[in-house]
């Protein structure tokens, strides 16, 4: 048996969220500072990527509000990257929301199997 899927016509673009994590270097880069608070230089041995590769991509991050960055105490050339994690628990809500407009409620999905112990 044959079963056509539509797809909705106002499913458009990836939400932001999906479009900077789902990248794979955005993704190791999230889950590095995920650990911990680094420097560019412990992620570059970390990732083991070009410094400008990876600086790139933290810009990228920045700017869709998923990390942020501060200044050492110490002495304030460092910058220590952390991850955003208020503003990346709004963005995966937001992309549940852009995904089934049915989160809108907060409650499960319509149809959706219970996952024992929860």
């Amino acid at each position: 048996m044959y079963v056509a899927l539509v797809v909705s016509s106002s499913v458009s673009a990836p939400p932001s969220f999906v479009r900077l994590a789902g990248h794979p270097l955005r993704w190791r880069l999230l889950g590095e500072l995920a650990r911990s608070d680094r420097r560019v230089r412990e992620l570059v041995s970390l990732v083991g990527q070009p410094q400008s590769l990876v600086s790139y991509h933290l810009g990228r991050l920045r700017a869709g509000r998923l990390v942020a960055a501060r200044r050492s105490a110490f002495d304030a050339r460092d910058a220590y990257y952390h991850l955003d994690l208020a503003n990346c628990a709004d963005a995966l809500a937001a992309t549940g929301l852009a995904l089934h407009p049915g989160r809108r409620a907060g409650g499960p999905l319509p149809g959706a199997v219970p996952v024992h112990g929860q």
